[in-house]
């Protein structure tokens, strides 16, 4: 990748963040691992500037630590920590929701309508649906967000709604079930329970997470993290 302009750098910049997430996601780092601004940067052929611009959101998102003059370390997650971040994002996104069910904008209520439709509607497509999902999340969040609401939700969402996207194993009836409570609610201008709808869809998609990570060996069956209680030696390689 070269780069030749802002645009293009915030562009590097986000495809740096999805391979660190998906290192870690997939095992390859784990938690207390050494990450090289040089090492990383060569690695995928980039300038250092959107490796260092990568690590800032990165470490916003809590994904990994800085220590200034040294290497940015991967931190420590566990099912109980996964279990509270789905609970701020579940609890961020209901205040949203309440919002939207409040102000019952027709215009939102008909695009929430058809969303709801074409999700039911996407069958088997996985791609299909975890696109209608996301959008669903976005008209809510643009609708019942204040500014600083929706940036909270973007960033506590950066990483938590990809790795619920890539973990996503409930059946396609449960998905839609889940969105429909909101949506109902919206529509029956019920705050709380939009609220309560949304905690809860976001408690499910951590469990989802928290599974794949065990599965991939990431988390131990007790939910405590598979690495090393000491900080692991091992620095990126490629």
């Amino acid at each position: 990748m070269v780069i030749k302009s802002g645009s293009q750098r915030t562009k590097t910049s986000t495809l740096v963040v999805e391979h660190v997430q998906r290192e870690i996601f997939e095992g390859r780092l784990r938690s207390g691992d050494r990450i090289y601004v040089e090492r990383l940067s060569a690695a995928l052929d980039v300038s250092p500037t959107p490796v260092r611009e990568a690590f800032v959101l990165l470490e916003r998102d809590g994904l990994v630590t800085a220590q200034v003059h040294r290497a940015t370390l991967v931190q420590h997650f566990d099912a109980r920590t996964l279990r509270a971040d789905y609970h701020i994002l579940g609890y961020l996104g209901g205040v949203a929701a309440a919002r939207v069910a409040e102000d019952r904008g027709p215009e939102v209520l008909d695009q929430l309508t058809s969303l709801l439709d074409a999700l039911a509607d996407s069958g088997g497509l996985a791609g299909r649906r975890r696109d209608l999902a996301t959008e669903i999340l976005r008209v809510q969040h643009r609708a019942g967000a204040t500014p600083r609401l929706l940036e909270e939700l973007r960033g506590q969402g950066r990483f938590l709604g990809w790795a619920a996207g890539e973990s996503e194993r409930r059946r396609h009836e449960d998905i839609v079930d889940a969105h429909r409570q909101v949506i109902e609610a919206i529509i029956a201008g019920d705050p709380w329970r939009a609220s309560q709808a949304r905690v809860a869809e976001a408690a499910a998609a951590g469990e989802q997470v928290i599974h794949e990570l065990t599965r991939r060996g990431v988390l131990r069956a007790d939910g405590t993290n598979a690495a090393s209680s000491q900080e692991s030696k091992r620095s990126l390689q490629s």
